[in-house]
């Protein structure tokens, strides 16, 4: 039986790792800051290296999914994220180093590490960062190898586009699906800024969590960075799929300035390197899933 940790485990991607864990017959240790009368939750903080020292590193596998998330925001609390998106990742590395132990790290990184071309994105295509979010991911990449490199610390880190959907209630989907479908309920027009032309890979949380957890327990993933795969749409097709379960319309606005100039444009993603290690069959529409909602 594999044992396993997963730090920021009452986020959203953190909760549906832990569930799908739970349907594989796996108990997962959880850790975050928030308070929890959960049974397996230790409450910690990542940007504390004393706290840190809470984590029962005698794990095969630890999946890191706490940090903070967003765009220009990281400009103003550029202190706040760099301590726990980046020194919370090192005083993590740093006691499994002083230990006796080597479990493998899993890393969620992010489409917005590369510059934006309207091509399907390989791993290895060119990077450009915008946003202070967009360093932290970069740099912990960069981390993770380097301690791997170092003290043979084994890691897999996986780069997710837009997650949708949600296995663990009906009335909340995550990130830009869930902004679509708020504003349709609530009959309004989804507003789209600059008519929405952009292209991104959609990804249901099934899928999201199937490719991460089988890839994570793949030996070859070792070492290795992963685009997470799904369904390419433009930002307005999806919205339309969602206005017209609704009723409502697709409406363009302007670009605020700031906005546009951390857009990063076109990113979705080529797929080939992680099916080409696990065996997948279709990933889930979008489409379909607007049929549940």
């Amino acid at each position: 039986m594999k044992k396993i940790a997963i730090i920021g485990g009452q986020g959203f991607i953190g909760k549906h790792i832990s569930v799908y864990l739970k349907n594989k017959g796996i108990s997962p240790m959880i850790y975050d800051v928030q308070d929890s009368d959960e049974p397996n939750y230790r409450k910690i903080d990542i940007s504390s290296s004393t706290s840190v020292e809470d984590v029962d590193l005698n794990v095969d596998y630890i999946f890191m999914f706490a940090g903070l998330t967003g765009t220009y925001v990281g400009f103003d609390k550029y202190q706040t994220y760099n301590a726990i998106n980046e020194i919370g990742l090192m005083n993590l590395l740093n006691a499994i180093r002083k230990s006796e132990f080597r479990p493998k790290i899993i890393f969620p990184s992010t489409r917005l590490v590369y510059k934006g071309n309207d091509k399907p994105l390989k791993e290895t295509d060119e990077k450009e960062c915008k946003t202070i979010y967009a360093v932290n991911k970069i740099a912990c990449e960069g981390i993770l190898q380097a301690y791997h490199e170092s003290f043979d610390i084994p890691y897999s880190v996986f780069r997710i586009c837009i997650p949708y959907g949600n296995l663990l209630s009906t009335d909340y989907s995550f990130g830009t699906i869930g902004f679509f479908i708020k504003q349709a309920k609530a009959g309004k027009d989804i507003t789209l800024y600059g008519g929405g032309n952009l292209k991104r890979t959609f990804t249901h949380m099934e899928d999201l969590c199937n490719q991460i957890v089988e890839g994570a327990f793949d030996s070859r993933s070792n070492g290795e960075v992963f685009n997470i795969g799904g369904e390419t749409l433009s930002l307005k097709e999806a919205a339309e799929i969602i206005a017209e379960k609704y009723g409502t319309n697709v409406v363009d606005v302007p670009w605020p300035e700031k906005d546009l100039r951390i857009e990063s444009g076109h990113t979705y993603f080529e797929d080939t390197k992680i099916r080409s290690l696990l065996n997948m069959g279709k990933y889930k529409q979008l489409r379909d899933f607007s049929k549940d909602i």
